[in-house]
């Protein structure tokens, strides 16, 4: 269907809805810094401005709201929270002033993970050791022309152009178990003078970061101001009557890592086309280059920037006046160039290495207005199908040599922002279009469930159909041919590429994966291609479940880790459906650190119970750098630990003998003697100690033999 609007239509039976996704609670968030009983959270929003003035700072990469939290006891405040948590994430990074108090003039998260922080504004750059903790406090650099180093991270940053607005939790008294609300409006209500007011359930921050004091449940939130400081102008942003337009934090997602756009990982080039319709503006093939469409302009004139949604697809006319959609009719076909090879890759989520998006839609019951954007999802219900066109798709390395998958069934409807259920509102980040959408989220599947409910399982994902390169017996291909099935016709919006889900995304799975043999979530190091930091295999899962894996950073809020610490992870799975308890078993992969080149003799893993670290059988795979545990039931925090061999020498003292060595921290070693080498030997414990540091320490053996002796020392956990 391209030309016409979608009408609701009416769904026969009963209806059966899932809840709605929750706001993110202090239980789910997996970053934290500081230490102690009592719980708070960060949330940071880095979106454009509504108005650039004052400011030559590009807009951030990609609308996005993460969340961060904070142990701590006795009295504290937003600005040792702040400090707390960059210490804690190393790809999080800020510029503070401390002349009128602590203050933040930007914000950056190294989305790559590349490990280098720095910003620059084309003359002056600080960068590297310049950011002690993650904080850089004597900027070089204009905050208003500033733009990170990495081209790939989350940025914004001012003093006179739009800067952060900080805002905490309704009544400033803590007792926030979850984030809070902003509501429905877009905007905030500011008191007389403007000088307060609130958003929902946040506040506007009547205090500096200093002079903020947290209580358990206390929650900081920063956005980025709609406008600049401009007081010349009666009507310009930085007005009384300008403020009128900021607005609190969007409720967390907190598990998808943001898409950075790539224009190979889509069509680049069409090689030819043949039989496509005739009428403007379906008739352009390269409307299928790029990216899957974001936004339209409505048919019938109703809305200029209407959204792709899975219940309004793209048609007529991007906003920009260019083409969306190419409709191919029946005998036709457009056959296309990738910007890049596309490999077939197992390590892919599902297996998928490709995606190819139409304009397939569903149907929709229960809604108060006409669709457009401000549909309300929440209680807007799918109906038991989806409409679309079936498709042919065929790839080739060489552009002459063809294989033509055998599924051409319709392909599955996409969207392309996230939708916020706690506050009934869209926001401005993109789900990836890069990431395909679990194979076992079908129409009939989905029938029944709020529109809402259903791109909970999408997971960040975009939606589209994938396909297994595996299908094809070709390790890799760069030409894409689409064409209708016998007999009907197909409109094609794009074709893209697939990446690899990693550390700081979430993938979902169900049963139904399993039994199709799609068991194992891959979960790569975003700085290292092809690099496994975590992989889940499972056996079983009693439920539709959302599978995270971050890296731990700060391991204040556990015991500590025995031995050298290598690496550590958090692997968090949560029921799509209902907030039961998951039933799971599988086998995890993890990756035992970059830095580490040794054979596997001289690691441990480990697993925290909720009170202590317990050891775990393993097996390392030096091939891919990874330790391996079988039949896991539960998941959560994991280490890898490192007991390195410590060098023991021996210094006469009395009648007496020293042993001092560098032990590692948390590892009890004991000091033993034999009289004789071989298989004879019998060691005699003499002394052992647990260091809790890794300063030197020393064994004594005060009745040494009085012939020869030989002298080892044991490590054990």
């Amino acid at each position: 269907m391209k030309k016409i609007s979608i009408v609701a239509l009416a769904l026969a039976g009963a209806l059966v809805s899932s809840p709605s996704s929750r706001a993110i609670s202090l239980d789910d968030i997996q970053l934290w810094g500081g230490s102690g009983t009592n719980r708070a959270a960060l949330v940071i929003q880095w979106s454009s401005p509504e108005v650039f003035n004052d400011t030559t700072v590009p807009a951030p990469l990609a609308d996005k709201t993460m969340v961060w939290g904070f142990h701590f006891n006795g009295t504290t405040n937003a600005t040792a929270m702040v400090n707390a948590v960059l210490a804690a994430d190393p790809r999080l990074y800020a510029v503070e002033s401390n002349t009128y108090g602590t203050y933040i003039v930007a914000w950056g998260y190294n989305l790559k993970g590349n490990g280098i922080l720095g910003i620059t504004d084309g003359t002056n750059t600080d960068v590297g050791a310049e950011f002690v903790r993650g904080v850089l406090t004597n900027e070089t650099l204009s905050p208003d022309a500033a733009f990170p180093v990495n081209s790939g991270d989350l940025y914004w940053g001012g003093y006179d152009g739009p800067n952060w607005v900080v805002w905490n939790e309704q009544g400033d008294a803590g007792g926030f178990m979850s984030s809070p609300n902003r509501g429905t409006d877009p905007y905030w209500t500011p008191d007389p003078g403007y000088y307060s007011g609130s958003h929902g359930q946040w506040e506007l921050a009547n205090f500096g970061l200093d002079e903020l004091p947290l209580a358990n449940g206390s929650w900081i939130g920063f956005s980025v101001a709609a406008g600049g400081d401009d007081y010349l102008h009666t009507n310009a942003p930085g007005t009384l009557a300008f403020e009128m337009h900021e607005h609190a934090p969007v409720s967390p997602e907190g598990i998808y890592f943001a898409y950075i756009p790539n224009t190979n990982d889509f069509a680049v080039q069409i090689v030819s086309t043949n039989n496509l319709d005739a009428d403007s503006p379906y008739n352009d093939p390269t409307a299928i280059l790029g990216r899957p469409t974001l936004s339209f302009i409505d048919y019938f004139g109703t809305d200029t920037n209407d959204f792709t949604k899975i219940i309004e697809p793209p048609y007529w006319t991007a906003p920009d006046g260019s083409d969306v959609i190419t409709e191919i009719l029946g005998g036709g076909q457009v056959t296309l160039k990738l910007g890049r090879k596309v490999y077939d890759d197992p390590n892919n989520p599902y297996g998928m290495d490709l995606i190819v998006y139409g304009n397939s839609f569903f149907s929709v019951s229960d809604i108060t207005n006409a669709l457009g954007n401000d549909t309300d999802l929440n209680t807007a219900i799918l109906g038991s199908g989806y409409f679309g066109h079936s498709t042919v798709v065929s790839v080739s390395q060489d552009g002459s040599a063809w294989y033509a998958f055998t599924n051409d069934a319709e392909l599955f409807p996409d969207n392309a922002y996230r939708w916020d259920d706690t506050n009934a509102i869209w926001t401005a980040e993109q789900m990836n279009p890069t990431k395909p959408l679990n194979p076992s989220i079908t129409g009939s599947s989905l029938g029944g469930l709020s529109v809402a409910s259903a791109l909970d399982q999408f997971a960040g994902a975009s939606g589209g159909t994938g396909y297994n390169l595996k299908e094809s017996g070709l390790p890799w291909i760069q030409y894409v041919r689409v064409q209708p099935a016998p007999g009907a016709y197909t409109v094609i919006d794009a074709v893209a590429a697939v990446n690899p889900a990693v550390v700081g995304d979430a993938l979902t799975v169900t049963a139904v994966n399993i039994a199709a043999g799609m068991t194992n979530l891959v979960f790569e190091d975003p700085a290292v291609s092809h690099a496994v930091d975590v992989s889940v295999n499972f056996e079983s899962v009693g439920d539709l479940v959302r599978v995270s894996a971050v890296k731990l950073f700060d391991m204040q809020p556990f015991a500590p880790v025995h031995g050298l610490l290598a690496s550590a992870y958090q692997i968090t799975v949560k029921s799509e459906t209902d907030n039961n308890s998951v039933s799971l078993q599988a086998n995890v992969a993890l990756g035992a650190g970059a830095s580490y080149a040794g054979d596997g003799s001289d690691l441990r893993v480990w697993q925290w119970t909720g009170t202590n670290w317990n050891p775990l059988p393993f097996q390392y795979d030096s091939a891919n750098n990874t330790v391996s545990i079988s039949s896991v039931t539960n998941l959560g925090a994991f280490v890898v630990s490192q007991y390195a061999r410590s060098q023991l020498s021996i210094q006469p003292n009395g009648n007496a003998l020293n042993f001092p060595f560098v032990p590692q921290a948390n590892v009890t070693y004991t000091l033993e003697r034999a009289a004789t080498l071989g298989n004879a030997a019998v060691w005699t414990p003499i002394r052992t100690v647990t260091p809790t540091n890794t300063q030197s320490a020393t064994l004594q053996d005060n009745s040494p033999l009085a012939t020869q002796a030989f002298y080892r020392l044991q490590l054990s956990p």
